[in-house]
């Protein structure tokens, strides 16, 4: 059964910035690209490392460590070292809260 978390206040965040979110129970990640949020595994697939402690350039994340690059939108894989994807989540805004609903 899927669990609806808060992630942050939706004004916590501004056009092209990313968070790590406390106290989810899985590593989990938020970004705000261009009016729209974004939720994401914070674990790069390459070797376990925050992706939110990387760049964010438009909808695809870098990791710092070796540079393995994703979509924040489909949890796509777009750079090696990386093989495997992320997963990505359905976010909502609802009353002021950023919603994410995790499987």
């Amino acid at each position: 059964m899927p669990t609806t978390i808060r992630a942050c206040a939706a004004d916590a965040l501004k056009d092209g910035e990313m968070l790590a979110v406390d106290g989810a129970p899985t590593p989990l990640g938020v970004c705000r690209v261009a009016g729209q949020w974004y939720a994401f595994e914070n674990d790069c697939t390459h070797e376990s490392f925050a992706l939110t402690e990387g760049a964010l350039d438009g909808t695809e994340i870098e990791c710092p460590l070796h540079g393995a690059k994703f979509c924040v939108r489909t949890g796509a894989a777009r750079a090696v070292p990386a093989t495997r994807g992320i997963g990505v989540y359905a976010v909502r805004v609802e009353r002021g809260d950023v919603l994410v609903e995790l499987p």
